[in-house]
């Protein structure tokens, strides 16, 4: 007889599965799934996934009148102003680090979360027709580049101003989405400051922000994966040491496999570091300048270049010898 046949189950395994999902979505314990290949499948459910990202990742809106956690939203025992901004973070980076956690769900998760932001919030304005489609977008299939298609089914991910006036009266308000970044907020008029403390947005960065998982900063480097790690660079740090350790240790290794598409838009990009309130550019250290280097095509290298380029002012002004090998790789194929 097979030993798997003689194994005992346990008095949790045996219960049904909507026990045993009730059981996780009490206790959140992300272990469970992993106690046995039973519970795993018992909990293996895109629904669970959904409603775990919407009680991690919502921002903290608090509408006055009706209420905007409605149990068909989030459902019970799920409660999202019972979990304490120091839980919200370790909740959230618990879900980053699974595997089921990836772009195409998250963003399935913006688009379900937005229009339901729009129902609750703007049930009482009035658009006009094609404003209120483009605001809703096309409801055809989630896609990489935000919550919102165009008329055609394209991507889009431009930034969208609306006009809209109160049902029953001349009330003006201006409803502005950020489609890429899955957030949107309701102007009551068109010269209002700009206040993110009553910003609808998924995913939202708390006030003590998550670690960025591993998986988005190793190969191979995906368009899902880069579209991912854009669009959490704004809330999840990188670096929780001042000299830089994983942000730094990503772009040696793109350097030495020659990945310079990728190279180049992590260089360009901002990212969030545990000390700072506000995104900074990619850290560059010295040590990418040598390493560019000594990885360098006999001729014009083009992390060289892009290195001396656009971060030319951050090599330390008094180290003139790195300068000047830098600038001599720059300058071999006009010597020649």
């Amino acid at each position: 007889m097979p030993e798997a046949s003689l194994r005992v189950w346990t008095t949790l395994e045996r219960l049904p599965v909507e026990i045993i999902q009730q059981v996780f979505l009490h206790c959140l314990e992300f272990n469970l799934p992993r106690a046995s290949i039973h519970l795993a499948r018992a909990l293996s459910y895109p629904i669970l996934y959904t409603w775990i990202i919407r009680l991690a990742f919502s921002s903290p809106i608090k509408p006055s009148g009706q209420p905007f956690f409605t149990r068909d939203f989030l459902p019970e025992p799920l409660d999202f102003f019972s979990v304490p901004p120091q839980q919200r973070r370790d909740l959230q980076r618990a879900v980053l680090d699974c595997r089921w956690c990836t772009l195409p769900l998250m963003r399935r998760c913006q688009r379900e979360y937005v229009e339901h932001a729009i129902r609750r919030r703007c049930g009482d304005l009035e658009f006009s027709p094609s404003d209120y489609q483009t605001l809703l977008g096309n409801r055809v299939r989630p896609n990489v580049t935000g919550w919102w298609l165009g008329p055609q089914g394209q991507r889009q991910s431009e930034d969208l101003i609306l006009e809209a006036t109160v049902r029953g009266s001349n009330a003006k308000f201006q409803v502005q989405a950020w489609p890429n970044y899955g957030a949107f907020k309701v102007f009551r008029s068109a010269g209002q400051l700009y206040d993110d403390s009553d910003i609808y947005q998924l995913p939202y960065g708390t006030k003590l922000p998550t670690r960025m998982p591993d998986k988005l900063l190793c190969p191979p480097w995906t368009e899902s994966k880069m579209g991912f790690l854009k669009l959490l660079a704004p809330g999840a740090y990188i670096d929780e040491e001042r000299d830089h350790p994983r942000s730094g240790r990503v772009l040696r290794q793109l350097i030495r496999d020659r990945d310079f598409t990728t190279f180049k838009q992590l260089v360009d990009m901002h990212i969030r570091v545990k000390w700072s309130k506000y995104p900074i550019e990619w850290p560059i250290l010295k040590n990418h300048y040598l390493v560019a280097l000594k990885y360098a095509d006999e001729r014009n290298d083009p992390f060289v270049k892009l290195l001396v380029d656009m971060r030319w002012g951050e090599i330390p002004a008094d180290d003139v010898k790195l300068k000047d090998k830098l600038m001599a790789n720059m300058t071999t194929n006009s010597l020649e």
